[in-house]
């Protein structure tokens, strides 16, 4: 699997499908289908080529065990009842299908940032494999990745503008991502069991992880 920003090493086979993209898509438009509830974005990626499905990640539109990979980035911390989307991502993967996402790490790393954009929790390690493991996805791969400025300064500027000039803040953020997105070198994610994760994420702001469904016979 590549995509711009990061990079695994399996080959992309079958449907490529990305949750919760927004008007920010991280695969090729020519080669995934995409799904979000927002109409806007819905619209817009239309507009611009996209295969596109208006749909929530509590109810998605697939037949069982119907994709290949799936992708989500910086979306499963905002969702309410994750442990039912976790269930619901295995309820569409396909046997041995790739699940690929993006989360916050730390309750203790919290800040006005997270509440601004609507994150509902920032994830311990082991309770991020907790959920996975137990909706049948194993941990292959993961490399550290966060948006959240390095600078504490930075980011409570950012957290104040989001809150009193959400439109223009909003705007600003998007250019700077295809700024950065097109200068960045892909992340490369790391072969790594659950115990290697563990250690190597305790003081990671976030991280990418890669996992393998793996149902039952």
């Amino acid at each position: 699997m590549a995509l711009p920003g990061v990079w695994t090493p399996a080959k992309p086979e079958g449907l490529q499908v990305e949750i919760g993209c927004g008007l920010r898509p991280r695969l090729p438009l020519a080669e995934a289908l995409f799904v979000d509830v927002s109409p806007t974005a819905c619209t817009k990626l239309r507009r611009a080529g996209a295969r596109v499905i208006r749909a929530s990640i509590d109810a998605l539109p697939f037949a069982s065990g119907a994709i290949s990979q799936l992708y989500l980035f910086d979306i499963l911390e905002h969702v309410s009842d994750d442990v039912a989307a976790g269930r619901e991502l295995a309820r569409v993967s396909a046997a041995n299908g790739w699940l690929v996402l993006s989360t916050p790490l730390h309750g203790h790393r919290w800040h006005e940032f997270d509440r601004v954009v609507g994150h509902a929790r920032r994830y311990e390690p082991r309770a991020l494999v907790d959920l996975l493991s137990g909706s049948g996805f194993t941990l292959e791969s993961f490399a550290r990745f966060g948006m959240r400025p390095r600078s504490s300064l930075l980011t409570r500027i950012g957290a104040y503008c989001l809150v009193h000039w959400p439109r223009t803040a909003f705007r600003f953020q998007e250019r700077l991502l295809r700024l950065t997105q097109r200068r960045a070198q892909p992340t490369q994610l790391r072969r790594a069991g659950v115990d290697e994760f563990l250690v190597q994420a305790a003081d990671a702001d976030g991280v990418v992880t890669a996992w393998r469904h793996r149902r039952p016979n």
